[in-house]
C-alpha cells in the first residue's frame, strides 16, 4: 500500500486528486494540506506527496521544506517522502529545476488524471516518473546535439562578471538555498545577502532565481563531442520512457 498525502490550494482540487488515486487500490491517501500548511510531511510515513501548483516557484518553494523542520515539529526522525508536482505550465528549464530540487514526477495540471496514478506508484518505486511534455523536454535534449558552444560560453561570461561572494550567492541560489540559510553558511546578515543577490541579478540580466539558476545551468552544459572529419561517426543511443 502506498500512502499518499495531497497539497493544494483548493478543497475542491485536492478532492478531484483523491478521487483519482483512490481508484487505484494500492494507493490509500492518508493526509491532505493547504498550500499554506506544508507541513503535510508530519504524517507518518509518507510514501508519496502529490503537489498541485499553478506556478513553478510556488512548487519549488515546496520542495524546498527543510527536512530539519520536520524533525523539529515532530521529534522523530522522518524520511523525505518523494514528491509528484503537478504544474499549469512546463519549459524545458523548469522541467529540469523541478528536477534538480527533488522532484520525483512532473505533470501537467491539465491531463494529470490520465497519468497520476502510475506516476505515484513509479515514484513511491524509487524512478522518475514525468509525463509526455517533461519526457519530451528531456529526450529532446538527449538525441538532438549539444548546446552550441556560443551560448555556453555566454553563460559563462555573465558569471564571470560576478565577484567571488556573488559567485558564491548565485550557486547557493541555484541549490534552492534560502535567504536565512545562506546567510548562516556564508557567515553575512541577511541584508547582506539580499544585497548581493541584488548584484548578482543585475550583472546577470535576470530578475528572480530561476532565471538565476538558469544561467548556472547554462554555463554547466557540455555540448556533446562531433565528428572531426567526414569519416568520423558518432554512435547512437536511445532509451525509452514508458508509461505503465
Amino acid at each position: 500500500m502506498i500512502r499518499v498525502g495531497i497539497v493544494g490550494r483548493e478543497p475542491l482540487e485536492r478532492a478531484g486528486i483523491r478521487r483519482v488515486l483512490e481508484a487505484d487500490s494500492r494507493i490509500r491517501i492518508v493526509g491532505e494540506a493547504s498550500e499554506a500548511e506544508p507541513h503535510i510531511r508530519r504524517t507518518a510515513r509518507l510514501d508519496v506527496v502529490v503537489s498541485s501548483h499553478t506556478h513553478t516557484e510556488e512548487a519549488l518553494d515546496n520542495l524546498r521544506l527543510p527536512k530539519a523542520a520536520v524533525l523539529r515539529a515532530t521529534n522523530v526522525p522522518v524520511s523525505r517522502p518523494a514528491h509528484v508536482v503537478l504544474v499549469d505550465r512546463l519549459s524545458e528549464h523548469t522541467t529540469r529545476v523541478l528536477l534538480h530540487h527533488g522532484a520525483r514526477g512532473i505533470l501537467l495540471r491539465g491531463n494529470s488524471v490520465r497519468h497520476l496514478p502510475w506516476a505515484v506508484r513509479a515514484a513511491a518505486a524509487g524512478t522518475v516518473a514525468l509525463g509526455p511534455v517533461a519526457a519530451r523536454f528531456l529526450v529532446d535534449q538527449y538525441v538532438r546535439p549539444g548546446r552550441t558552444a556560443d551560448a555556453v560560453a555566454a553563460a559563462r561570461g555573465l558569471l564571470e562578471k560576478l565577484s567571488s561572494r556573488e559567485r558564491e550567492i548565485v550557486h547557493l541560489l541555484a541549490d534552492g538555498v534560502s535567504n536565512p540559510d545562506m546567510a548562516e553558511t556564508l557567515g553575512i546578515s541577511t541584508h547582506t545577502v539580499k544585497d548581493h543577490i541584488r548584484g548578482v541579478y543585475t550583472k546577470l540580466g535576470v530578475d528572480n532565481r530561476v532565471q538565476a539558476s538558469r544561467v548556472v545551468w547554462q554555463a554547466h552544459v557540455h555540448a556533446q563531442p562531433q565528428p572531426t572529419s567526414p569519416q568520423a561517426h558518432g554512435s547512437d543511443a536511445c532509451g525509452g520512457l514508458q508509461a505503465p
